[in-house]
């Protein structure tokens, strides 16, 4: 609180400098340029692994820790809600949970056996009893919020039990006869019992799920059992396109794009380490990947998106058991900021860039759980959504997904895209883009960041796939790339693809001093974040704990807009009366202060920090006259806003208006405005002194 007043003291001391005359609508200043900006606004971020969700629970409960990273289960939501200094983030997942299901090995490589047993899966029952009503069915490998899905589209749904349906297809088949024992066959042969595979983590969740699978085989005379395995080694053994029949776990999506689909699911890919990890090959599928990847327009790439949405459905690699509500708690007596994101939802980098003291100030240690240890903090090589939740704090890319799943520039500044039709030195179906970054980028060893570290990024990239790096798998039809100045770079494509630009605006940008000289077959054990060039970097880890800290070399990116503010309409009232109040509607993403002044009074009357909701003033009591008020508004990015009304008061014996003869608010003096922006960046600079 004492920092608080002083800092208030400070602002009216300086703005009682400006001296204001008339006024405009809206007006804004900005203290800083395209290359300045607040950064990170805590110090550090410690990652902790707390395996128990329960544990989890009572760490959040006891304020040992801000955030969890995880989703917890809805039994836990009335207690979460209930404490006053606890926030309960939910959306509607942008992914699913899901049953692998391996394509190659029979009996399950019959697209008949994995259809019937997807009519027998009760996903009606995952809803009801496993998930509490917090999820609903899904049928499609696209999760429901994606704008590409067609789930309502998808008939008929496997969302009820319906083994008798099941039976009826395998009967049908003639490659499931029954044998003399009562069980089914796979062409007059025993069929060896189907082991459905589940995290140990996850024995509520993940187990119910896996034996509600087993009751579905059980159901079509299969015999069937659940297996509990150690996560990190199933998902390599399928990454590895290793045995197995069927896995549960949840798969996540963090982007709006179905680009993927041509990989994930591509026949060519069933053998690829790290790619198609249900060795599903199906020709008609195929057939749509070069319309999904090449086509240039909506339609286009919708209808094959579309076509193969139906193939996936009907063949059943993976059976979706449902999608569900995000449930994600996070304390809020200490911190303010979080940003709700549709990719990474509460947890995400987006929050951990604009979490802050709520006093505004700079510092702070946020402690968040994590469920497990990361796998490894190589990019190219880990499967662990723990291990990604510290790295996507510490990497800079060309272009970063927004809290919308838009996208938003990060290293790039400007971007030019060509084709033959806009520049006759492109070739024929290829795509050219010229990207400008900024120039004050720098890695956290001090080395400047360049268009040469790009260009060896996407260098490096390529000539590791054929050492088997799957990171390039989107970039086959990237034909050069050049740095034709220090801070200038060019991509050029043998396509026109509608995906081109997500296939590398995203991709982590890595230096080109650190590992200029690694011998490219040495991708899956040479890289490590001990150079990056994010808001973050890698700091210190303990056994089971993870820091970042602050990278106080960060640059900075375009500054984020000024505060909106909706002018306040002039207002007339009697003498006496009350109830009068100026209200102005105002935003804005990182508030700081605001201050209103009369015109009649160079001092502000009133000052206080500014959470970003609008602000009214109460304006009974005046005599008869007319009066300006003026409202500034600033913010952390030191964009200045002021905004002005006029305030009639009239005579309760007469309708006319007092004019006294005082000009409209037109100008703001040129020491006033000096005033204003020397105020705002004492009042930042002080904080982050703090």
């Amino acid at each position: 609180m004492k920092a608080r007043y002083s800092i208030a003291g400070l602002i009216v001391c300086i703005l009682s400098i400006v001296v204001v005359y008339g006024a405009s609508d809206i007006t804004a200043y900005n203290l800083g340029s395209s290359e300045s900006g607040p950064g990170p606004y805590v110090d550090a971020i410690d990652f902790t692994v707390i395996s128990g969700q329960d544990q989890r629970i009572l760490a959040l409960l006891a304020g040992e820790i801000e955030m969890d990273t995880s989703v917890f289960d809805p039994i836990h939501y009335d207690t979460l809600n209930a404490d006053p200094d606890i926030d309960v983030y939910t959306a509607l997942r942008n992914g699913y949970g899901q049953l692998t299901i391996n394509c190659r090995d029979a009996p399950l490589n019959e697209s008949v056996l994995r259809r019937a047993f997807a009519f027998a899966f009760d996903k009606q029952k995952v809803t009801t009893d496993i998930m509490g009503g917090w999820s609903q069915e899904h049928d499609s490998l696209v999760p429901f919020v994606n704008s590409w899905c067609i789930e309502d589209e998808l008939m008929p749904h496997y969302y009820s039990a319906q083994a008798t349906l099941g039976n009826q297809l395998l009967n049908a088949s003639g490659l499931f006869p029954y044998g003399g024992d009562g069980w089914r066959t796979y062409k007059n042969q025993t069929i060896s019992t189907i082991e459905i595979e589940y995290s140990s983590s996850s024995v509520e969740i993940a187990g119910g799920i896996a034996q509600i699978g087993v009751d579905a085989l059980l159901a079509l005379d299969i015999h069937a059992e659940t297996k509990v395995v150690e996560f990190y080694e199933c998902i390599s053994r399928l990454g590895s396109h290793g045995e197995y029949d069927m896995v549960f776990y949840v798969q996540n999506f963090y982007s709006n794009d179905v680009d993927w689909l041509a990989n994930e699911y591509w026949s060519d890919y069933a053998n690829r380490p790290y790619r198609n990890p249900t060795n599903f090959a199906n020709a008609t599928f195929d057939a749509c990947r070069q319309q999904l990847l090449n086509s240039t327009t909506y339609y286009e790439v919708y209808n094959a998106s579309a076509w193969m949405q139906r193939v996936l459905h009907y063949n059943v690699p993976r059976l979706v058991v449902y999608e569900d509500t995000y449930l994600q708690a996070y304390r809020t007596d200490e911190f303010t900021g979080h940003v709700e994101d549709l990719g990474r939802y509460i947890t995400g980098p987006w929050t951990m860039t604009n979490i802050h003291r709520l006093d505004g100030t700079y510092g702070g240690t946020v402690p968040v759980a994590i469920a497990d240890r990361p796998d490894t903090f190589n990019i190219y090589v880990t499967n662990s959504a723990y291990s990604v939740a510290v790295l996507e704090n510490l990497y800079s890319s060309l272009y970063k997904y927004g809290p919308d799943l838009k996208p938003r520039p990060d290293l790039a500044e400007n971007m030019l895209v060509e084709t033959h039709d806009d520049n006759a030195a492109v070739p024929v179906g290829h795509s050219k883009y010229t990207i400008d970054i900024i120039q004050n980028a720098t890695w956290n060893d001090g080395m400047p960041l360049t268009a040469m570290d790009v260009e060896f990024t996407f260098t490096y990239m390529l000539e590791s796939y054929a050492y088997g790096n799957p990171a390039a798998a989107d970039l086959g039809s990237l034909v050069s790339i050049e740095s034709t100045s220090i801070y200038t770079v060019v991509l050029e494509f043998d396509t026109e693809s509608y995906w081109q630009f997500s296939n590398f605006a995203y991709d982590y940008i890595l230096p080109y001093h650190v590992y200029g000289g690694t011998p490219y077959s040495s991708w899956s054990s040479a890289i490590t974040p001990d150079c990056t060039s994010g808001p973050f970097y890698f700091d210190s880890y303990g056994t089971d704990w993870y820091r970042i800290r602050r990278n106080l070399v960060f640059y900075y990116g375009p500054p984020n807009p000024a505060p909106v503010v909706n002018s306040a309409e002039d207002l007339t009232y009697v003498e006496g009366t009350t109830g009068n109040v100026i209200v102005w509607e105002v935003s804005d993403d990182n508030p700081l202060l605001y201050s209103i002044f009369r015109e009649d009074n160079l001092t502000a009357f009133v000052i206080d920090f500014w959470n970003g909701s609008d602000i009214s003033l109460d304006v009974d009591g005046l005599s008869v006259g007319s009066y300006s008020y003026t409202l500034f508004l600033s913010d952390f990015s030191a964009n200045i806003v002021f905004s002005s009304t006029t305030v009639t008061v009239i005579p309760a014996t007469t309708t006319s208006t007092v004019n006294p003869g005082i000009d409209t608010l037109t100008l703001l003096v040129a020491v006033g405005a000096v005033g204003i922006i020397a105020i705002v960046a004492v009042v930042i600079w002080k904080s982050k002194q703090s």
